[in-house]
């Protein structure tokens, strides 16, 4: 359907002669209207269009009655941009707008259009009041008629409190909640260039079963970064690494990761494992493999399971950052982990799956094709390490689906990137952990739990038969026994002087600790100087090198005790009154959609499919679609690269088990529950003897299904695209699979079948 717009129109914007520059600026050109079956999810609306942190007439106005005439592409926006616009392309304003569309019903009568909704808007923004406002520009069913009313509504779109959608605070520089504190006056950003190496202590524990079904534990969420990380830097916060006898490693836990998550305020929820090493084409978010790799469709392997959360890629599980941290109470906590499930795999081997303990929900999150963990890299066969694997570890050997986890004692922290600041004489600024400092002593971690084979078969035996009942998975919670410490993981400043290595070791001044099956933060809070003191120095912290050699453990390796420039530090006060931050250039990773005309991508067809979108807290926007369990893209996958395993008459069974796990599901999992649900928090001491606060997920993450796919049917995103200011790799389609994951490269190399 073709427009044009008139003199007689553009008159009605102002009340004035259509014969003005504003006739230009309105853009008359032709435009179409064009029409997709797409849902959405609404978030926090303003005015500011452009995302420019100015609400005016010839900017957002403007955008948004064009919008309201179906204006599209650059016609959009064209000459209506605010010069700091971070909102900048059409599809990101159309995206934002049609999100939004309901509540740009100003006049109250149920509809949107350009001549009453958009033209009130614009009018207003042109200081427009009285008559002047609403004559002829009030639908015939408008239940919000009178000037006044109509003003007061379009001043509480005006509200942009102060945080435009896109915008990352350059002090903190994350996305921060409404009731953070602002930052301060005057500060100083500067340029990090000195390394920093090593990373907060782990806590070990007693060792899992072995061979095993897996591991849950309790990590408490917190703003564990005082200010935000750059492309390439990361961090993990005690996570997990579990291990098979010999092939694989699921790794869980939160982490800190903005090239793939974005500018989220906490750590985000890790759920991935690794087949065969670290290979690239891993599926390890959904269709992408490590190092930011697009797969073909035969590397697919990766699968959703709830019916209630999306597993978003790059991101994983976020947070809600607006919840109240309880940061007087022990903090927010999630429970997290992975165990197996045995669904009568025609070959006996095990379904390994990611379980969490929320606010909002308990129960799976993403999980694995038991083939995942079985295949090998055909070129470790031909040079003959696969071989000599299997002879070393004899008949221990054995993947996740063939025999389980092995045993598992640790929690460690991970720093890769990170980087100090050099303010001059032998002093430097760098970071550190950013810890809860609320009560001298701050719990981090709480019962890690082992879970035997035993028992995830007794639970797969229930679930299959449709006898559950009970979802609580029976563990064995295990006690913390020592604190990993070394000058390998030491915080250390390392430098190149006179062409020799330097290190110089940092002590902080918080203690990591732990009781029973708690682990914990000690300060030392014992005067209010020093309380403050610590405060200032959590997060980040100026130190002094020095001249006194550091003492090298024994049993540290041959690199630490004959290395002949390592030293100590000390931590000293700010050297000036100067406020300082890093200077931080954000630029995150998109998860595009993949052209399904490629052959390589058709497992991905969603045609005849609605679409829904989610805004996540981190200014991304995920797409997803809702398909049957046994044929979303890596099901398809599985039945493609081994049709002899899953036949239609075992994806019918399959199909089966998973629609009574979302009957047991949808039955016990709940908001606020008042008792451990799927991961028990009850099964040793508590902090300060009191249930965890558990925390609230990212809203944008929590669906609802369909009416008719309320067991059966999972929510698969399809894309996440980050604003494109921000964008690494822009927005479009994927045309085809990165090297070397394509179909053509896929091997059928798996264990036990290699000859």
């Amino acid at each position: 359907m073709q427009f044009g717009c008139t003199q007689e129109w553009l008159g009605s914007v102002t009340n004035k002669k259509a014969d003005q520059a504003f006739r230009f600026l309105l853009g008359c050109i032709p435009f179409a209207i064009f029409l997709m079956p797409l849902n959405v999810f609404s978030s926090t609306f303003n005015l500011d269009v452009d995302d420019d942190r100015e609400i005016t007439a010839l900017t957002d106005g403007l955008i948004t009655i064009r919008y309201l005439f179906g204006f599209s592409g650059e016609s959009l926006i064209s000459g209506a941009l605010g010069s700091e616009a971070l909102r900048n392309s059409p599809e990101q304003v159309i995206d934002y707008l049609e999100e939004n569309r309901t509540t740009l019903d100003v006049d109250g009568d149920g509809t949107t259009t350009a001549l009453t909704d958009g033209l009130l808007v614009i009018r207003d923004l042109f200081g427009f009041s009285g008559s002047s406002l609403t004559t002829g520009a009030l639908a015939p069913d408008a239940t919000r008629t009178s000037a006044d009313a109509i003003a007061e509504y379009i001043a509480g779109l005006k509200d942009t409190g102060d945080v435009p959608t896109y915008w990352i605070d350059p002090y903190y520089g994350t996305k921060t909640p409404s009731f953070y504190s602002p930052a301060p006056d005057g500060y100083e950003l500067f340029d990090s260039d000195i390394q920093v190496h090593g990373q907060l202590e782990g806590l070990d524990h007693d060792p899992t079963a072995s061979p095993g079904a897996g591991k849950f534990i309790f990590n408490r969420v917190y703003h564990a970064f005082k200010h935000g990380l750059a492309w390439g830097q990361q961090f993990g916060v005690f996570g997990s690494w579990l291990g098979s006898f010999g092939n694989n490693s699921i790794e869980g836990g939160l982490w800190v990761n903005p090239k793939t998550a974005g500018p989220h305020f906490y750590p985000t929820l890790h759920l991935a494992g690794i087949g065969d090493a670290y290979y690239a084409c891993n599926d390890v978010q959904m269709g992408s493999g490590l190092y930011e790799v697009f797969v073909g469709d035969r590397w697919l392997t990766m699968i959703q399971i709830s019916n209630k959360v999306l597993t978003v890629p790059g991101v994983n599980i976020a947070f809600d950052m607006e919840q109240d941290p309880y940061e007087n109470d022990n903090g927010i906590w999630i429970g997290s982990g992975w165990s197996y499930l045995n669904l009568d795999h025609p070959r006996g081997y095990k379904f390994w799956m990611s379980f969490i303990e929320s606010y909002d929900y308990q129960g799976p999150i993403n999980g694995y094709m038991p083939e995942h963990w079985n295949w090998i890299d055909p070129e470790k066969i031909e040079e003959g390490s696969y071989a000599q694997n299997l002879a070393d570890q004899g008949e221990a050997f054995g993947t996740f689906a063939t025999k389980g986890s092995k045993e598992d004692s640790g929690t460690g922290n991970e720093r890769i990137g990170l980087r100090a600041h050099d303010v001059g004489d032998g002093t430097y600024y760098l970071p550190v952990a950013n810890l809860p400092d609320y009560k001298e002593r701050e719990y981090l971690l709480a019962h890690p739990q082992s879970i035997e084979l035993s028992t995830m078969e007794a639970f797969s035996t229930a679930l299959r038969s449709g006898g559950l009942g009970e979802t609580l998975i029976p563990t064995t919670n295990k006690d913390f026994q020592s604190i990993y410490e070394s000058t390998h993981n030491q915080l250390k400043i390392v430098e190149e002087i006179d062409g020799e290595e330097h290190r110089f070791m940092i002590v902080p001044s918080y203690r990591i600790g732990f009781e029973s099956s708690l682990g914990y933060v000690q300060w030392d809070h014992s005067t209010a100087d020093l309380k403050e003191r610590q405060a200032s120095q959590n997060g980040y912290i100026y130190v002094r090198k020095l001249t006194d050699k550091w003492e090298v453990e024994e049993g540290a390796g041959d690199d630490y005790r004959n290395h002949p420039n390592s030293y100590q530090t000390e931590v000293v006060d700010a050297p000036d009154e100067i406020v300082r931050a890093p200077r931080v250039t954000h630029r995150f990773f998109n998860y595009k959609e993949r052209d399904t005309n490629h052959p390589d991508f058709q497992n991905w067809d969603t045609s005849g499919k609605t679409r829904y979108q989610r805004s996540l807290q981190n200014g991304s926007i995920a797409t997803y679609v809702w398909f049957k369990f046994i044929e979303q893209p890596a099901v398809k996958t599985a039945q493609q690269n081994h049709p002899e395993t899953y036949t239609d008459s075992y994806l019918n069974q399959l199909q089966s088990y998973i629609e009574e796990f979302h009957r047991q599901i949808n039955e016990q999992s709940m908001q606020n529950p008042t008792d451990p649900v799927f991961i028990n928090y009850r099964g040793a001491n508590q902090p300060d003897s009191n249930d965890p606060h558990l925390v609230k997920l990212d809203p944008a993450q929590i669906v609802q299904p369909e009416p008719g796919y309320e067991v059966g049917y999972v929510p698969v995103v399809i894309s996440v695209y980050h604003p494109d200011v921000y964008s690494s790799n822009g927005r479009g389609l994927i045309e085809q699979p990165d090297d070397p994951c394509s179909n053509a490269d896929w091997t059928d190399t798996y264990h036990p079948d290699i000859e």
